[in-house]
């Protein structure tokens, strides 16, 4: 081979690597790849791993997000400079923007707290009469006829016929006669005691003073009595008949005036200081739509029913046209003027189960978690007691994925490892070793996870109407434990506080709808599965604790049956959305 074949190959090999070795350049840097990057996941379901950097989550199809190696920084987002806040991390804008994250201000506002109730329609008593019979006889009219008649005062309701009356009217006007005749003083004065027992007897017979005056003055006795309506009402009832015999005792009418009604209502025991002798309240009924009707909270039972945890209240109303009536359900609001306050929407908030949680806004796209105390909640704000300044702005709508990029960039499990000295701030300590119970709580546990997972199963459904009995029947199991004589061998005032926040948060239970009922459920899972996990009783079976990423209205955390997730907070709609956080373990 001659010299310039040698030298064409050579030339020919050499443009060839050049032309592998530019592809292998091209793939590795021309497809975008961050070195930084140690695998994408998804916000939603942080389970998810991929090295696809285009990659889609195979649970809600949502784009994969970047999670970078220990100390190195993403080349997209804004860099944090040398003085940025502890835990804080950033999210670019741009992202920001596609998942619809909007801001709201810290500010002060005025403070209005409303509790609200459901009552019934009642007869004020002492407006109310029911006529019974006082002499044995027969029924000879019945002026009103049905419920519901209107009767003036004074205007006869029925008229008895009694022989025994007659003859107690005629010993009266006898009486009468013989004073009249009697021709000393002291057979006057004689008489006249007779003449007023006899008209004490006639007035226990239901016998007017007007009507005893006209017999007085007329002198003439009659087998007849007719009962009149004492005052201005409405018929209530009338079980007798036309020419039906009465006996002393019989009901024969009753009268109700209902120009002032009460309505009797119940509030829960944690709303029992916010209600005052005197306070105004305001009353709404569906029969009078966009009709405000103001009354008068008159009484506070003291007396607490025992299964239900409320008390009863009753209100005075004017009520001069009759509008409301006897029996019927309406709706009752007491607002209170609670001062001012520094407020942050609602929908801010993040509860963890232990701590509140908000992300403030520090600009460029980086934020911060921050641990903030909230007081109560008045319509769609909290009041904010510690935590925030006024004009600090926290992240107001869809926080729950900006969490879910804080745990991908670690910033809230960073956050959330315990200060020095925050164990003696907030109760028990949460890094504390769990204290295993004692062999003998198995009995009184077993029915608390049996009762729990039944409630799980019926959100986890769409269902709710069985829940009032499974709420009952975990409220009975958790105050059997709450009165057993059985503690672990340390910490047993951590035990009982934490006993008592799932007996509190069952106390706490409300569901008029299926929202509600989850985001109770939500306050019930978190104080069980705190207690659990810091006191594991021994149970018959493990039970998993799985977590939603997307539920924000409550904890977020449930347990549940085997690995196959159930999720109760969005029940049939995204049944599987979740993941399995850790197991609780059962009996050895």
């Amino acid at each position: 081979m001659t010299m310039e074949k040698l030298i064409h190959q050579f030339v020919v090999v050499a443009a060839m690597l050049g032309l592998v070795g530019m592809a292998g350049c091209q793939k590795q840097s021309g497809a975008g790849a961050d070195p930084n990057v140690d695998y994408y996941t998804c916000t939603m379901h942080p389970s998810v791993h991929s090295h696809d950097p285009k990659g889609k989550c195979p649970i809600c199809s949502m784009d994969l997000v970047p999670v970078f190696k220990k100390g190195a920084v993403s080349t997209a987002a804004p860099k944090t400079g040398p003085g940025a806040t502890l835990h804080e991390f950033s999210v670019p804008v741009e992202r920001q923007q596609q998942i619809g994250v909007t801001y709201a201000a810290a500010e002060k506002k005025p403070l209005r707290h409303t509790i609200r109730s459901v009552g019934i329609v009642v007869p004020d008593k002492t407006r109310h009469w029911e006529f019974v019979a006082r002499v044995e006889g027969y029924v000879q009219k019945l002026h009103v006829t049905s419920a519901g008649e209107p009767v003036e005062e004074g205007q006869p309701l029925l008229t008895i016929y009694s022989p025994e009356l007659s003859t107690a009217e005629r010993e009266l006007v006898n009486l009468l006669d013989a004073r009249d005749r009697a021709a000393t003083a002291e057979g006057r004065t004689s008489t006249d005691r007779s003449i007023e027992a006899a008209r004490r007897r006639l007035e226990q017979w239901n016998i007017t003073a007007k009507q005893i005056a006209e017999l007085e003055k007329s002198r003439k006795p009659t087998e007849f009595l007719t009962l009149n309506s004492p005052f201005k009402g409405v018929v209530e009832d009338v079980p007798v008949d036309q020419g039906r015999k009465v006996m002393v005792g019989d009901h024969l009418v009753d009268v109700a005036d209902l120009s002032v009604v009460w309505v009797w209502a119940e509030f829960y025991e944690d709303e029992i200081s916010m209600l005052a002798k005197g306070q105004k309240v305001h009353i709404t009924a569906k029969s009078y739509p966009g009709q405000m009707i103001e009354g008068e909270l008159s009484l506070i039972n003291p007396f607490l029913t025992e299964m239900k945890r409320t008390a009863k209240v009753r209100v005075d109303i004017p009520n001069p046209d009759f509008k409301l009536r006897p029996g019927m359900y309406v709706n009752i609001e007491l607002a209170m003027d609670m001062g001012e306050g520094l407020t942050i929407p609602v929908s801010a908030v993040m509860p963890t189960g232990s701590h509140t949680l908000v992300f403030v806004d520090k600009s460029e796209g980086k934020l911060e978690p921050r641990r903030i105390q909230v007081g109560r909640k008045f319509g769609d704000i909290y009041e904010v007691l510690d935590g925030l300044k006024p004009g600090e702005r926290v992240v107001a709508s869809a926080n729950f994925l900006i969490d879910a990029e804080s745990k991908v960039q670690g910033a809230v499990k960073g956050f959330e490892e315990p200060a020095p000295g925050d164990a003696e701030k907030s109760g028990p300590a949460e890094s504390s070793l769990p204290v295993p119970l004692p062999q003998e709580t198995q009995v009184l546990y077993q029915p608390v996870i049996t009762a729990y997972l039944a409630i799980h199963r019926q959100l986890s459904q769409d269902k709710i109407d069985a829940l009032p009995g499974q709420i009952d029947r975990l409220r009975e199991c958790v105050q059997a434990i709450a009165k057993a004589n059985v503690h672990p061998p340390e910490r047993v005032d951590d035990y009982q506080q934490r006993i008592s926040a799932v007996a509190a948060a069952l106390e706490q239970y409300r569901a008029a709808n299926l929202d509600d009922a989850r985001i109770h459920f939500g306050k019930i899972s978190a104080a069980l599965i705190a207690l659990l996990s810091e006191f594991p009783p021994p149970l018959e079976s493990p039970v998993e604790v799985a977590n939603c990423p997307m539920w924000d209205k409550s904890p977020a955390n449930w347990l549940q049956a085997g690995k196959k997730i159930e999720n109760p907070f969005m029940g049939t709609k995204m049944a599987r959305c979740g993941d399995i956080v850790k197991t609780l373990g059962a009996a050895k």
